[in-house]
């Protein structure tokens, strides 16, 4: 008997841990008397509860059964809850009242715009009106207890991204909502999209949409909401394709005026070719050059080689024109000098070419070509930049130091990193010597430092390497708004005085402070 009884003592204490149950005296008993009535051990104090049950009136002693008692704390309570009740009519009444609120919270669920939590509210007051059994309630207790344990909010998270809503009340929600998304809330994104839009659609190459392009910027200033409206969504789309056509017809118009002059150098070549002593061999080489030429499809360096080539091969046979090439001097000297010119110009485009061949970003005349656009933009569209000027610190000590060559790596360098951080609409170039100008449109003074500092701390983290050795790099930056001057030269000017005050206050940092 020993042995069985530490059996049970055992397995009721295996089973309290599975169950994960709370170490009590009233949990122990009651495993206790499970595991002894499971192995068929009648224990005197397991059976303390039903003795004094069958001991009541037949009334209570049902009553009793039927709350399935098992411990002694539960009989008392039965008893106290009994000896409470004033009257039997009483608490039928009070038990109708609870049945009642129950059924008006339950419609008040139903209708709160959920539909699990409607279904299941409309299901338990129906159960509600046909059964009051135990079993009955107790199911609807689970099912409500299920709704509740995997009810998850999470989907109106994804209100957030609109701006801050009220997610306790949803009747708040809905006004808070309808604000963010209302017409009146969006007018501040028209006024940052508006200036936007007026910029890209600045002509390219046509000139002649100047005076359709400052209508449309004049409303879009004056009514950056007027961008939702169909009617302008539609004039912008006519404007963008009638430019299309423009630039278009503007192109073809161009690579017309080329071909034509390509067309008059042909004849004269081919008037001088047909006069002279020149092989058949040899006339059939030129005329091949010079038909190969494509002016809207070759490179200018591509086209200054073939006519360098092209005057090479007449000028070596020069000697064996005939007495017609004598008299056709004057043809001769006038084909010679429009190729002089064409060459020349040639040479010209090459040296005006956009990008500094160590750095890789604008020369300065292509700065200025830019700057002179973005002040048109400033004065005919009112289209706002920022000027940005970056030095490196220090530079003439970094090539006495480490020559000449690591110089070019840092400027090398610099150019490229200034190439990744820049947006597409900004435009950058080397200034002169280790001084660089950004073009930053649409960006204010605090946009233009904001940019600035975050160049100015990449330079001082980045590892400047040349020989396996690290070179320290820092640079000095002073930034104007165009806005906040007289003149694009004003602006210069004003940035050009930021930079010199960065360098006198130390070197390495932004001008002015924001």
């Amino acid at each position: 008997m020993a042995s069985t009884v530490n059996e049970i003592i055992k397995e009721s204490f295996e089973k309290l841990r599975a169950e994960h149950l709370t170490f009590t005296p009233d949990n122990y008993q009651r495993v206790f008397c499970e595991v002894a009535k499971k192995k068929g051990v009648l224990v005197e104090d397991c059976q303390k509860v039903s003795k004094y049950i069958q001991k009541l009136d037949t009334k209570l002693s049902a009553e009793a059964k039927s709350k399935n008692i098992s411990t002694i704390d539960e009989l008392l309570v039965f008893f106290i809850s009994r000896l409470n009740r004033i009257n039997e009519n009483e608490a039928q009444q009070l038990i109708s009242s609870l049945l009642l609120l129950s059924k008006r919270i339950l419609q008040a669920i139903s209708i709160l715009h959920n539909k699990k939590a409607t279904t299941l509210a409309n299901a338990s007051i129906d159960r509600l009106e046909s059964k009051h059994d135990l079993k009955s309630i107790e199911l609807i207790k689970d099912k409500w207890f299920e709704f509740v344990s995997s009810y998850d909010a999470d989907f109106l998270k994804k209100l957030d991204r609109f701006g801050k809503v009220n997610k306790e009340d949803l009747e708040k929600l809905v006004h808070d909502v309808t604000n963010l998304l209302s017409f009146d809330n969006n007018s501040d994104i028209y006024k940052t999209i508006a200036p936007l839009v007026v910029a890209t659609l600045t002509p390219s190459i046509a000139s002649s949409m100047n005076d359709d392009l400052a209508t449309i910027s004049y409303e879009l200033r004056n009514s950056p909401e007027s961008l939702a409206s169909q009617a302008m969504q539609q004039e912008i789309k006519h404007f963008i394709k009638k430019r299309i056509e423009l630039d278009k017809a503007e192109v073809k118009n161009r690579i017309s005026t080329l071909d034509k002059i390509l067309d008059e150098i042909n004849k004269k070549i081919f008037d001088l070719i047909d006069s002279s002593d020149i092989s058949n061999e040899q006339v059939k080489g030129i005329k091949k050059d010079l038909t190969s030429i494509n002016f809207s499809k070759d490179s200018f360096e591509s086209i200054q080689a073939r006519l360098i080539h092209i005057a090479t091969s007449l000028e070596s046979e020069t000697k064996s024109l005939s007495a017609k090439m004598n008299e056709n001097q004057q043809t001769i000297n006038k084909l010679h000098l429009k190729v002089k010119k064409l060459e020349t110009a040639l040479i010209s485009a090459k040296q005006e070419s956009k990008e500094d061949f160590l750095t890789n970003v604008a020369t300065k005349r292509a700065l200025a070509n830019e700057l002179k656009r973005a002040e048109e933009a400033y004065s005919r569209y009112k289209i706002d930049y920022t000027l940005c000027f970056l030095d490196i610190d220090h530079f003439k000590m970094i090539n006495d130091t480490y020559g000449h060559d690591a110089g070019d790596v840092i400027l090398a360098s610099f150019g490229k990193i200034l190439r990744k951080y820049v947006r597409q609409a900004d435009f950058v170039g080397r200034y002169g010597g280790e001084e660089f100008l950004a073009i930053l449109p649409g960006v204010n003074l605090e946009g233009g430092v904001h940019f600035a500092e975050k160049i100015r701390q990449i330079i001082e983290n980045y590892k400047f390497i040349y020989k396996n050795e690290r070179i320290n790099v820092a640079i000095s930056c002073g930034v104007a708004q165009r806005e906040q001057c007289t003149s694009s030269e004003n602006t210069l000017e004003e940035a050009d005085k930021m930079l010199y005050k960065a360098k006198e206050s130390g070197r390495n940092q932004v001008m002015p402070k924001i």
